[in-house]
């Protein structure tokens, strides 16, 4: 039998308190049980701040996690690896995405040679192949595809999504299990592993952009963490004409820091103007400057990041009549809203944003990631810190304290 290393946490039960903290364990390696089924080597995984949620036994996550089969899970949604096996369906499937994806690429173009399907699929040295030259991530969000939504093509809103690394086993280990049509390969040459290994996040920024026709139009971004950030990259990449950002400032994360970090990172990005709303001079400030833009309407739409009624607030106060408003910070609690002169009179849209649509957010966020913002990334140091799994505590530790932007665990 053999062994890995894998970080989880323990299943919640309703009235019990649900304990802070993941736990570094031994486990069995986990096995293909089905012919869908691939398994991947990860060699490096990201922090989410569902994970930090989870870390913390946030009562939203908890509700949602009671439905575990198991006394614990892996935890852990974003990764990138390496082909190791794969079920004789799968690897048909796996045939498919390298015709559709690179079937003019030289390298597979010459594996493939003159061999048929059924002669690739027996070559010992297709998983060899695979394992050499490509890496692979996946879409973690697993849907039944028998639902409305899924017959309709909307999987992100499957009614019976199950999500790896919250209600079954994720990447934070040194192996992993998923079905194959959910796996994205990606040449070695093209995206750096550390990116793909956060893709699953880039997904969430590019879907909540995407969900609005931003070229040459004028935006709002609204909290400059890890989402604000990689939507502002996206947004100017997709033809944004002019980026409005805000982000609060808090304890002893100063405007300083604020500014010095995350701002600095906004306007290399590609935003124009950056405010830290906690200020109230700033926040005027902001108001100001979009209506001075905009000759007095607002702004087209605003990609709400941060999850804080505040800033659901400066949402209403600068989106012109007939914008839009796109959620995908998950605020706690309730909030009171006068519906009629906040959406109805106004008309505004409001757009709420779940995960990515697949596989149309994945093709969008992959030609912008090889085209130039991947590399972007990567020299503007978006990454901060690159630690073993083992030391998932300090990466998390940083996230909370406000040092870290993406942080990469490698098993």
């Amino acid at each position: 039998m053999e062994y890995m290393k894998a970080v989880v946490k323990e299943k919640p039960y309703p009235g019990k308190e649900w304990q802070r903290g993941f736990k570094l364990v031994r486990m069995e390696i986990p096995k293909i049980t089905s012919s869908e089924e691939v398994k991947i080597k990860v060699l490096a995984t990201a922090i989410c701040g569902t994970d930090v949620g989870i870390y913390n036994a946030k009562d939203s996550l908890k509700d949602s996690m009671m439905i575990l089969q198991t006394p614990e899970v892996i935890v852990g949604h974003e990764f990138a690896g390496i082909l190791m096996e794969a079920g004789s369906l799968a690897k048909k499937h796996i045939l498919n995405l390298l015709k559709k994806y690179y079937g003019q690429n030289p390298i597979v173009k010459k594996f493939f040679g003159k061999k048929n399907q059924k002669q690739l699929i027996k070559d010992p040295d297709f998983i060899k192949f695979l394992e050499k030259y490509f890496f692979v991530t996946a879409e973690m969000h697993i849907t039944c595809g028998k639902c409305v939504q899924c017959k309709a093509g909307d999987y992100h809103v499957c009614q019976n999504t199950v999500i790896k690394g919250i209600h079954a086993d994720g990447s934070y280990a040194e192996y992993l299990i998923v079905p194959v049509q959910n796996i994205r390969l990606f040449l070695k040459t093209e995206i750096p592993l550390e990116v793909i290994a956060f893709m699953d996040a880039i997904g969430n920024a590019t879907h909540t952009v995407q969900s609005v026709d931003v070229k040459g139009k004028s935006i709002a971004i609204l909290g400059c963490g890890v989402q604000g950030l990689m939507a502002t990259a996206v947004a100017k990449y997709m033809g944004a004409k002019t980026i409005f950002v805000t982000d609060a400032s808090h304890g002893e994360f100063t405007h300083q820091k604020l500014d010095k970090t995350r701002f600095r990172l906004a306007r290399l990005y590609g935003a124009k103007y950056c405010y830290d709303v906690s200020i109230d001079r700033e926040r005027e400030m902001f108001y100001k400057k979009v209506l001075e833009e905009t000759k007095n309407a607002g702004v087209d739409a605003v990609l709400e990041m941060s999850g804080n009624y505040k800033a659901y607030e400066d949402a209403f106060r600068v989106v012109r009549m007939g914008g839009i408003i796109s959620l995908l910070g998950i605020p706690g609690g309730q909030m009171v809203t006068d519906f009629a002169k906040h959406i109805i009179f106004p008309g505004i849209t409001v757009k709420g944003i779940i995960g990515r649509r697949v596989w149309d957010t994945w093709d969008l966020m992959s030609k912008i990631l090889r085209n130039g913002l991947a590399k972007k990334f990567i020299q503007s140091g978006f990454i901060t810190h690159d630690l073993t799994l083992e030391n998932f505590d300090q990466g998390i530790s940083a996230i909370m304290k406000g040092d870290a932007l993406k942080v990469i665990l490698r098993p």
